[in-house]
């Protein structure tokens, strides 16, 4: 396990869960778990391995294999690349794919399927608006109700039933 301290990233010991950081954004906080971490000061970009946990502040979690995160000259967090079996959720919405971008100064989120693997992006709505779109890229706003899709399948329940479009 490798710990590692600067200004902004706290490192941390908790048991049984491997490191712990809290990475510093201008709207809120990520706190980010996983069973190994690596800093390179130099690039600005630590790696997290194993189990990676990243709640980003109240409403956004995020699993995955492999989280890269990407920090501007202020050390403030600027991107994360999240990789294998990645899980993306804010309660409503629950996002799956094999590779996923986050730009914090778009507020945008890039999700990837696994063009050898033939596996798609999915996006599942919950609630009164359920619905499920996969693509081989599906990439949204943390802030807007739009989506974009490639190659798209949308499957919605209208009236009760599944509709595929």
């Amino acid at each position: 396990m490798t710990l590692c301290a600067m200004p902004l990233l706290v490192a941390a010991l908790l048991p049984g869960s491997g490191a712990a950081f809290g990475v510093a954004t201008n709207a809120s906080f990520a706190r980010i778990r996983s069973v190994s971490s690596d800093f390179d000061r130099k690039a600005g970009v630590v790696l997290y391995e194993g189990n990676v946990f990243v709640e980003y502040g109240r409403d956004y979690t995020l699993n995955a294999d492999r989280v890269f995160a990407f920090l501007a000259a202020s050390n403030r967090l600027s991107r994360i690349v999240a990789d294998g079996h990645v899980v993306i959720s804010n309660g409503a919405r629950v996002g799956t794919c094999a590779l996923a971008t986050y730009r914090k100064a778009r507020g945008e989120i890039e999700m990837f399927g696994d063009g050898k693997a033939g596996t798609k992006a999915v996006l599942v709505e919950r609630g009164d608006r359920a619905s499920e779109l996969a693509g081989d890229r599906i990439r949204f706003w943390l802030d807007a109700e739009q989506v974009e899709v490639s190659n798209a399948a949308l499957a919605t329940e209208h009236d009760g039933k599944e509709k595929v479009l």
